[in-house]
């Protein structure tokens, strides 16, 4: 992993917490950070240094985990991606 990369797994990340405490603090997002979805793209946004890759491995795990909170995890993510130049999000299943 290079510092250009974040990588969330699927297998590790169990919780939506997990998935915020990786964000901040990895992008070192501000103590204040809201740990919602809409904080989420704020401080993306914010702090995100491009070029990054976000890679999400066993995405299928994470839905089997958090349903659909999953689904708007990654959803933020792919509008962050869509937004930010340099963001690129890849999802992966295995």
């Amino acid at each position: 992993m290079t510092a250009s990369e974040i990588i969330l797994d699927g297998r590790t990340l169990t919780t939506v917490g997990d998935f915020h405490d990786l964000f901040q603090n990895r992008l070192h997002f501000p103590g204040h950070y809201g740990r919602n979805l809409d904080a989420l793209y704020d401080c993306l946004h914010d702090y995100a240094a491009p070029p990054l890759t976000i890679r999400w491995l066993h995405y299928d795990e994470s839905v089997r985990l958090l349903g659909d909170r999953a689904h708007g995890l990654a959803q933020t993510l792919r509008d962050a991606a869509g937004e930010i130049s340099g963001l690129e999000l890849v999802i992966e299943s295995v």
